[in-house]
Formats: C-alpha cells, structure tokens, sequence
C-alpha cells in the first residue's frame, strides 16, 4: 500500500480551488449578507468556492464550527480597530472612531448582532468565552476612559461604567437592526450620510451626557 496514499486521505481532502480556512471565512460572510444564518447551508458555502463540502467538515467540523470562527473573525476586526485608552489620547476622537467601526460592521454584516448573541454569547466553547472576556474589559476600558475625562464638578452623578459599555454597545447594534425605522424617519438621507449623523450624534450625547465638557460639534 502507498502509504503516503493514504495519509493523504485521512488528510485534507482534495478540492478544486486553492481555498483555505481564511477563504471559505470570507465565502460565508459573503453569504450571509443576503441569507440567514439558519437558512445558510455546508453545501452553499462549498458552491461559492467550488469546493468539497468536506473541506469545510476538514478545517471547522461543521456549519457551527465555520459560524463560530466568522464570527470571531469580525470580532477580531472590531478589536484590531479599536485603541486602547491610554493617557494623552483624543477620548473624542477615540469613542467616535469605536462606534463608528461598530457601525459600520453592522451595516456590512447585517447578521453580525445575531451571529454574536449566539455564537458568543450563548456559546459554550471556551475560546468564545475568552473573547467575551476580552471584549468585555476594552469596552469597559474604553467607559473608563471617558468617566474620568469628566472635570471635577460639584452635582456629576456616578455613573457605573459597566452600564455605560451596554449603553454604548446597544445604541451601535441598533442602528444596522433598526434599518426600517430609520428608512421611514430619515428617507431623504442615503445610507452612508446617515452613518456619520448618527455617529456623530452619538458621540456627543455620550460625552456630553456623562458630564464631558468641550466636546465640539465635530470630529476629524
């Protein structure tokens, strides 16, 4: 028996394309821009990339498998995009930058909200639950920062900066699930416009909200 034969068999299996882990990543977000998370199957993903349904068992061992290392995937983006606060830094600039990303995300992974609520925070794998850690304590961080940016004034109420991340997280996935409601309240604004108003906007009533002062009305 040709015993390199044979490990090649119990290897990766053979496929027409030169696609790897990262390329059938990309194949299913891809997808899940038109098509759900529940309606997506091995076999459309596989016929996106003209491959075997088996390399995507080979590399993820499943459909959760793959959904699970997608969504981590974005996560990756959104935290490769985001500063850590540190002194010195502009908090304005910081916090419109990190929902402007969260944003923008959203808008370009319409699936992004639920493929987190369920991959991540309903998830059960302990790498998910690393990174929900990790997202966690930066968006925390980031609450931090802009608490203490506060000048010390007589009447600012205390403001606990777990709740303040929730606030923040919450306003941003809303934005790209409430698409509708923002069709019929600004229907004269295109999408990319819309965006950076709201994103803006934002940005400032969050600062000013908590008792930053100085906040100009726009951000470079």
């Amino acid at each position: 028996m040709d015993i390199s034969s044979e490990k090649k068999k119990r290897g990766r299996p053979a496929h027409k394309a030169a696609i790897g882990r990262e390329g059938l990543i990309e194949a299913t977000l891809a997808l899940l821009r038109t098509c759900t998370p529940t309606d997506l199957t091995l076999l459309d993903i596989a016929r996106q990339v003209n491959v075997d349904p088996a390399l995507i068992r080979y590399y993820f061992g499943g459909k959760d498998g793959l959904l699970r290392a997608a969504t981590l995937h974005l996560l990756d983006v959104t935290q490769l995009g985001s500063q850590s606060p540190s002194d010195g830094q502009d908090i304005e600039r910081m916090l419109y930058r990190r929902i402007r990303l969260i944003i923008d995300i959203g808008r370009q992974n319409p699936h992004f909200v639920q493929l987190v609520l369920r991959e991540i925070y309903q998830g059960k794998d302990p790498q998910t639950g690393e990174v929900l850690d990790t997202i966690a304590q930066r968006g925390v961080d980031l609450s931090e920062a802009i608490l203490h940016a506060r000048p010390p004034r007589p009447g600012l109420p205390q403001i606990d900066p777990r709740m303040l991340h929730v606030v923040l997280v919450g306003a941003c996935t809303f934005f790209a699930t409430a698409q509708p409601l923002f069709g019929v309240l600004f229907a004269d604004s295109n999408d990319e416009a819309l965006a950076e108003q709201y994103s803006r906007f934002l940005t400032d009533l969050l600062l000013r909200g908590v008792g930053v002062v100085g906040a100009p009305a726009s951000v470079v």
